[in-house]
């Protein structure tokens, strides 16, 4: 489904204090792990776990650039040494806030081009929306999939949700209005029926929610408020919708994943504020893939925690380093999981998505075995 590439160190994007804060950071979480190798000596890790283990996951390539995705042609390649550069290794995209894929296209939200960036696999290319009148995009934070291939795309500006096909060509859109104060996460059921828009409020105020709409914007439902009860939320970051149409959210402020039934009543919750495996120290990202597994990424952690569908904990994937080789984070953001097994990564820092593989028994057994 997408390119296998030789990894190659991005270049941080950020400022030297902000390195030596995240420096400070890693030095806490590692430092009682004795004397780190030399950066030369460091292996890269593309299983999860490692061997002599059975791997579940592989790392499968980064995007970034178009070079990512299609080989360089001739004329790409004389223009490159005649010139010294080339187009195709150029960032596509600046910020990547969140990032869905569905059919070999994965779109990445990018609120600094205000428009989504999508890395067409079948065809070899990269392609924007939402930069064209009349359909422009103010300040995209978020976006979802349903299974007919339609992108919801949140505007948190703009307070309102736009709804493109999977070519990015513009369909529909509803205003959010009075609805919501700051709108950062969009979850969609399988049919498009239902629209949920996450709301983490106001500083003070217990406006923290999940507003549900239907397919033409019309309210039909308010998940909330402000608290630490059943269904109740504290700084709501992120939804996805898991088996049979049910809703997960994360509820960062609270340090737990609040599951719903289609309808949008509370099913169960998981997770408590922490620095050991299975606890959140700062989540920042929530995904669920079609076997109901729930990924929840933490900016503390700089890894992604893998939890079965009741909440128990399988592994972890990644850690903090500035060096950026994968499953390497300085500030791991949100994620999506599609149907073909594939978990998509976005660092914040580093200006990368990664793509991880989810392997199955007969995979990893031939990884672990070497056959």
């Amino acid at each position: 489904m997408v390119a296998t590439i030789v990894p190659r160190v991005p270049k941080p994007a950020f400022s030297a204090a902000f390195l030596v804060l995240v420096f400070a950071c890693i030095a806490v979480l590692g430092g009682c792990a004795g004397p780190q190798p030399k950066e030369e000596e460091r292996k890269i890790q593309t299983l999860w776990p490692e061997l002599p283990e059975q791997p579940r996951y592989r790392f499968v390539t980064f995007l970034r650039t178009l070079a990512d995705i299609r080989a360089e042609d001739e004329d790409q390649r004389l223009r490159r040494v005649l010139t010294g550069r080339s187009e195709r290794d150029e960032r596509v995209y600046n910020l990547p806030v969140d990032v869905a894929a569905r059919q070999g296209r994965i779109y990445v939200v990018d609120p600094m081009q205000k428009a989504v960036v999508v890395f067409d696999i079948p065809r070899r290319k990269v392609f924007r929306f939402g930069v064209r009148e009349p359909n422009l995009l103010q300040r995209p934070a978020a976006l979802a999939i349903d299974t007919l291939g339609r992108v919801y795309v949140l505007d948190g500006q703009a307070k309102k949700v736009m709804v493109f096909d999977g070519l990015g060509l513009f369909q529909s859109e509803f205003a959010l209005e009075d609805d919501v104060t700051k709108p950062v996460g969009i979850a969609v059921g399988s049919d498009g029926e239902r629209v949920y828009v996450v709301d983490r409020g106001s500083l003070n105020g217990v406006d923290h929610k999940v507003v549900v709409y239907g397919h033409q914007g019309e309210r039909k439902q308010v998940l909330g408020p402000r608290g630490d009860g059943p269904g109740e939320f504290s700084i709501p970051l992120a939804a996805a919708v898991g088996p049979e149409d049910s809703l997960v959210v994360l509820d960062s402020g609270n340090f737990r994943v609040q599951i719903f039934d289609r309808e949008g009543a509370f099913v169960r919750e998981f997770g408590s504020a922490g620095n050991s495996l299975g606890q959140f120290s700062r989540p920042r990202g929530l995904a669920v893939d079609d076997e109901g597994r729930i990924y929840v990424s933490d900016a503390s952690f700089n890894n992604l925690q893998v939890f079965d569908w009741n909440g128990q904990l399988l592994m972890s994937i990644g850690a903090p380093d500035l060096r950026g080789a994968p499953g390497e984070f300085a500030l791991i953001g949100q994620m999506s999981a599609d149907s073909s097994g594939y978990l998509y990564v976005a660092d914040l820092y580093f200006r990368k998505i990664e793509v991880y593989q989810h392997l199955a028994d007969e995979q990893g057994a031939a990884y672990r075995t070497g056959k």
